[in-house]
């Protein structure tokens, strides 16, 4: 036989070579490791992507493994496992280091909620110790008590007609229901014993709104950032709208001169040359995801932490959401490391979708009473923001990711052309609604040609189908045209200054007046939207929606967390909501409300969450 020599060993042609070609490596010591080694490399590599990135490589190990030990190479077991395991090394190791720094830039919320939310419990204060749950002495709490007995018999009579609308509409209507809920969860079944701040609206008359029972309130809820030109305003454009659209009636799917007008202000102020109508916000960042995944041909959305993009359970990440999305990455707003892992995944990402509203409340979710459990908010301008926003224009464009400005809620507030003219930056993608629809409901995207597309040019089977019913509905249309309009005139823009102005003037002025009677309060802002702080530690300053209710202002659900002016306030009305957030801190001091805590606050809500627990997992009711 002709002998050749490999690696020093004699090797025989024939059948021969294939045995000794089998044991080449000779691998069979380490075989155990090896397996091990893949299994955890395997582990790692798929987890939390079992429906793809698994079965991808089982099956690619699988016919690596059967093209190694065939006929034609002849390697044994053990080699060929030695070999898959290096190959998954190689193709690993960038793929772990990726998901490593996605983990390390990933808000922490977004990690956790899947878990935690099966573990925090729901408790409820009882009435004994409702008052004294912060440590007071006998005598603060019987005041707090006679204080809230006073108040809900005060509001029987104030409010008779409003609270007997809200009893029976709360039979039929969950999400009264659940706005009814409006301070610290521990604490709503006794306040509701004694209170409901249901408001019944009768009409609304220029910055105040009037119930049922003829009550006149200062309305700083803003229609949940609806409402930036006031009410009055858009009664003017309802009424210009329905005189331009009743001959129309409800004819829908055809387009007519008006929608070309509103296109044509649309297209100057997004500076994006096509428009898709929807019939709300959360319709427009529905599409503007939709397609930018499709054109993009990727999977993933960035999202930034706590910030709000609809109630699309597709597009929310954390609370409020049972059905966590898989793709979408929810990273730390102004990270250097989510710019980092823009880059280095920009071949998955489809859109970075950004809410401008996040700089009054980083990397937070919206501010509410619900959440107050002491003075434990925290928000007010970010510095650093619009550098932060031209970081990441710079990094998108670099990347060739799409950024998407949901404009939603900040559209039209912050500036007549929103964030992207507040910090001259230019989103790939516009969503706007709220105010846009001139008090109408309304929802619009613009965007450029090749990332609005609703098909595949070269594909006839692959189409993006984005439509609706109501899209470019003649009377939203008309009345959207009045609002454009109006948005237009050189009065309506110089408007913005003075409302700047006068806010800045009013935040200094009421900060002065707290501070000189020493109330625990702090108001701060961003442009048009503000809040409250509470300087010392409390239980009970959700308690000030309440009496700023009965000083005659009107709040949403969200209470003292997120408040909004609108261009209509003018500087007798400011000076006027300062007399009754006055009244209100009065009221609250008064009461016993803001009495220095005894008890250490962090320890008690640790003792009573701790102690709901134990009651949840032994299945005692908490």
């Amino acid at each position: 036989p002709i002998r050749m020599h490999l690696r020093g060993l004699p090797l025989v042609r024939g059948g021969a070579a294939q045995v000794v070609m089998a044991h080449m490596f000779g691998m069979e010591a380490h075989t155990s490791f090896f397996v091990k080694s893949s299994l955890f490399l395997f582990v790692l590599m798929t987890f939390g992507e079992m429906s793809q990135r698994c079965y991808c490589w089982a099956a690619t190990a699988m016919l690596v493994w059967l093209l190694l030990t065939s006929s034609w190479i002849g390697m044994s077991n053990d080699d060929s496992i030695a070999i898959i395991a290096g190959l998954l090394l190689v193709r690993g190791l960038p793929i772990i280091v990726m998901r490593l720094l996605t983990i390390a830039a990933t808000y922490p919320l977004a990690l956790s909620f899947k878990y935690v939310k099966w573990i925090i419990p729901k408790y409820s204060i009882d009435a004994a110790t409702f008052f004294n749950c912060d440590g007071c002495s006998a005598e603060v709490a019987e005041r707090r008590k006679r204080a809230i007995e006073q108040l809900s018999a005060s509001w029987k009579k104030k409010y008779p007609k409003c609270q007997e609308f809200s009893t029976e509409l709360k039979k039929m209507i969950s999400d009264l229901r659940f706005t009814s809920a409006r301070c610290f969860p521990a604490f709503n079944g006794v306040v509701q014993e004694y209170l409901d701040p249901s408001m019944a609206l009768e009409r609304t008359e220029g910055v105040d709104v009037v119930d049922l029972d003829g009550n006149k309130s200062m309305d700083i809820s803003g229609s949940y950032g609806v409402n930036v030109c006031g009410y009055e305003t858009y009664k003017e454009f309802i009424e210009t709208g329905w005189s331009s659209a009743k001959k129309q009636g409800l004819f829908l799917g055809s387009l007519d001169k008006t929608v070309l007008d509103n296109i044509a202000m649309l297209r100057e102020i997004s500076g994006h040359p096509e428009v898709s109508f929807h019939m709300s916000g959360t319709e427009a960042v529905m599409c503007a995801v939709r397609v930018a995944r499709f054109n993009t041909g990727r999977k993933f959305c960035i999202t930034f932490g706590g910030a709000y993009h609809g109630w699309w359970d597709g597009m929310q990440p954390v609370a409020g959401n049972e059905r966590i999305p898989d793709d979408v990455l929810c990273l730390k707003d102004m990270s250097p490391l989510a710019l980092k892992v823009i880059e280095v995944r920009k071949g998955e990402i489809a859109a970075v979708l950004i809410n401008p509203l996040q700089c009054f409340h980083l990397n937070q979710s919206p501010p509410s009473d619900p959440v107050l459990s002491t003075n434990n908010r925290q928000v007010g301008p970010t510095p650093g923001y619009k550098e932060w926003l031209h970081k990441l224009r710079q990094t998108c464009t670099a990347c060739g990711i799409p950024l998407i400005f949901d404009e939603v809620y900040t559209g039209f507030r912050l500036h007549p052309r929103g964030a992207q003219g507040a910090y001259d930056v230019k989103a790939d993608i516009v969503c706007y609604g709220k105010t846009l629809g001139g008090g109408l409901p309304i929802g619009v995207v613009c965007g450029p040609k090749n990332l609005m597309a609703r098909g595949d040019a070269r594909r006839a089977a692959r189409v993006n189908y984005v439509i609706g019913t109501f899209a470019g509905h003649p009377f939203v249309m008309a009345t959207m045209n009045a609002f454009l309009k109006w948005l237009q005139k050189p009065e309506t823009v110089k408007s913005y200054d003075v409302m700047a102005q006068n806010i800045d003037a009013f935040i200094s002025k009421a900060n002065a007046a707290f501070k000189e009677k020493n109330y625990p309060i702090k108001l701060t802002n961003w442009f048009s939207v503000w809040s409250i702080l509470y300087t010392e530690p409390g239980r009970y300053h959700w308690m000030f929606q309440y009496y700023l209710k009965d000083a005659g202002v009107n709040l949403s659900w969200v209470g003292t967390g997120r408040l909004l002016f609108s261009l209509e306030w003018k500087k007798e009305d400011y000076d006027r909501l300062l007399e009754r957030l006055l009244v209100g801190c009065e009221a609250m001091k008064q009461g016993g409300w803001w009495e220095p805590p005894v008890a250490n606050i962090k320890v008690k809500l640790m003792t009573e969450i701790g102690g709901a627990l134990v009651k949840n997992i032994f299945g005692a009711s908490a």
